[in-house]
């Protein structure tokens, strides 16, 4: 099989994994323009007054994904507040023609209807369940997006809901800036509820650095290429003590990726690939085993990873831009120093050429690096601080903090 053919297999099954069945006759861009109208259609003529009733979370939640993981820490989030969340799973409603399926997990009406999936998922699955399902429940999108704006369709998906939660200030002013006139709160994800963390060893010998990245989200964004340039720049000579280990999911969505990867380590035997899709658990085990985590994005919507680095102990050092910023401003020595440059992705998940993203400084980073390999005792202080910030952003996730929210007026505990 072609390494052309292998792309379009690849991009067939997103596309059957985000449309519903009945949508995919259509090209992706009018699929969701159908799915639109659909909903805008049932919305025109509906006087919608919400009243109390359960809260139900819908997600990829089975999936390996970021996005999957964010969708799990939402329902524990929910659930460690005091409230109970139906959890509902929005992958067999994408993949099956069933229209038994195109129901929400709970007969009483009313309360709150959390969608975690991004725009176009969420509107293919509005335009897929029956509309009595979901008028007159108070309708969350929590959305994530990593440039500066977001497409128009997300501006036109936004008035189908009632109220829009953002991981990140960088998010919420994207969506405002773009227009949506949908309120916009900012929820960062309560990372600390996942998964207890595998804590690092900061005063282990060996250096582990630990770059990863999902392909599918853009290689381009990602930049793990950059993160092997960094690690060369900043270690020339190899060690026994010393390695990078690149963690890539999705790797068949970016065939050249590999090839360009294996060039740019030419040939260095401290620095290793690991392939394939890894559980919650497993990505705990990776984080906890470095020394630092790696992350010269070119932007983040939040940072799971660098989060979820702090909580371990382990100090991620990171680019100085976009969502990651609202918890490691405090951090300024694991902040990367960067220049904006026009968005360029050859993979075309981001196409928004008059927008900018971050340039990160290949020698600045490098220059931290060391500085960290140094000193096991900055490490773990700086670990510290990031925990610090993260831990600050749980009082949104308090029963308080949610009680301020509708669900407080909508939800029956």
């Amino acid at each position: 099989m072609t390494k052309t053919t292998n792309s379009r297999v690849t991009l067939r099954k997103a596309w059957r994994a985000i449309v519903p069945p009945s949508f995919r006759k259509y090209g992706q861009d009018v699929a969701v323009a159908l799915a639109q109208r659909r909903v805008e259609a049932a919305l025109a003529n509906n006087n919608e007054r919400p009243v109390r009733g359960p809260i139900v979370i819908s997600g990829l939640l089975a999936g390996t994904k970021g996005i999957s993981r964010a969708a799990r820490l939402t329902v524990e989030g929910i659930r460690a507040a005091g409230y109970s969340p139906i959890e509902h799973d929005l992958a067999p409603l994408f993949s099956s023609a069933d229209a038994s399926l195109a129901l929400l997990p709970t007969d009483q009406p009313g309360g709150v209807w959390l969608m975690h999936v991004n725009a176009p998922e969420a509107i293919a699955a509005l335009s897929r369940v029956q509309p009595d399902q979901w008028l007159g429940r108070h309708r969350i999108a929590y959305w994530a997006y990593e440039l500066s704006r977001v497409p128009t369709s997300w501006v036109q998906a936004a008035k189908a809901f009632h109220e829009i939660w953002a991981p990140s200030e960088f998010v919420a002013d994207a969506l405002r800036n773009s227009g949506a006139k949908t309120p916009v709160r900012v929820m960062p994800h309560p990372v600390l509820l996942g998964a207890p963390p595998f804590s690092s060893d900061a005063f282990n010998d060996d250096f582990v650095v630990l770059a990863m990245g999902d392909l599918k989200s853009s290689a381009t964004r990602k930049n793990l290429i950059g993160a092997i340039e960094i690690y060369k720049r900043a270690f020339p000579e190899v060690s026994s003590l010393r390695r990078l280990v690149l963690k890539v999911q999705s790797d068949d969505v970016h065939p050249g990726f590999r090839e360009a990867a294996l060039t740019a380590a030419s040939g260095r035997g401290d620095i290793i690939f690991r392939v394939g899709s890894v559980t919650d658990v497993e990505v705990g085990q990776l984080i906890g085993s470095a020394s630092v985590l790696l992350s010269p994005h070119r932007s983040e919507g939040f940072g799971l990873a660098l989060a979820e680095a702090f909580l371990a102990g382990v100090p991620a050092l990171a680019t100085g831009w976009s969502g990651n910023v609202d918890f490691m401003s405090n951090v300024p020595e694991l902040l990367i120093a960067h220049t904006l440059v026009p968005v360029h992705d050859p993979s075309r998940v981001y196409r928004a050429a008059d927008l900018r993203w971050a340039e990160p400084d290949i020698d600045d980073a490098a220059g931290r690096l060391r500085m960290l390999a140094q000193s096991p005792k900055l490490r773990r202080e700086l670990a510290a601080r990031g925990r610090a910030s993260v831990a600050a952003q749980m009082h949104a996730w308090s029963r308080e903090g949610l009680d301020a929210t509708p669900l407080g007026q909508l939800v029956d505990v």
